[in-house]
């Protein structure tokens, strides 16, 4: 009876090491989509970033698979850097909110963005320029 009381502790001792959430860093990202035109990719542009792996001036790429409807967008997005660094994930904004209003989460990279996984909310401001601010883990296993 011991043994299996003590075999039980250790299997939930491993499972909530092998299952807890790695440290989330903050994210804020700001781009402008004046590239958004609802083609398939439609993109922004990154402006502002505080994740030196992802600089300003980095397009994210939207492939829909619903990017004209009036009401909202939700699209694959991919993190496109360059020089295969990449981040791919997945958006979806309420368009027609007051004011526009999302959620992106990002689940894959490569390059130096390897292990990237992001959690961001999606606002935009009265200049139109969208804002991603949220939680990122770079590097983390899968």
């Amino acid at each position: 009876m011991r043994l299996l009381i003590l075999s039980a502790g250790a299997i939930a001792a491993l499972a909530s090491v092998a299952f807890a959430a790695p440290a989330m860093q903050p994210l804020k990202i700001s781009k402008e989509c004046s590239g958004f035109t609802g083609d398939t990719p439609s993109f922004c542009t990154i402006t502002e970033s505080n994740l030196a792996a992802i600089p300003a001036g980095t397009k994210i790429l939207y492939y829909g698979p619903v990017l004209t409807n009036p009401l909202f967008v939700s699209s694959t997005a991919i993190i496109a850097v360059g020089n295969g660094d990449s981040a791919l994930g997945y958006c979806v904004t309420y368009d027609s909110a007051s004011p526009p209003s999302g959620t992106c989460a990002f689940h894959a990279g490569s390059g130096t963005l390897a292990g990237f996984q992001a959690i961001v909310t999606v606002t935009v401001d009265y200049k139109q320029i969208w804002h991603w601010d949220g939680g990122y883990v770079l590097g983390a296993a899968k």
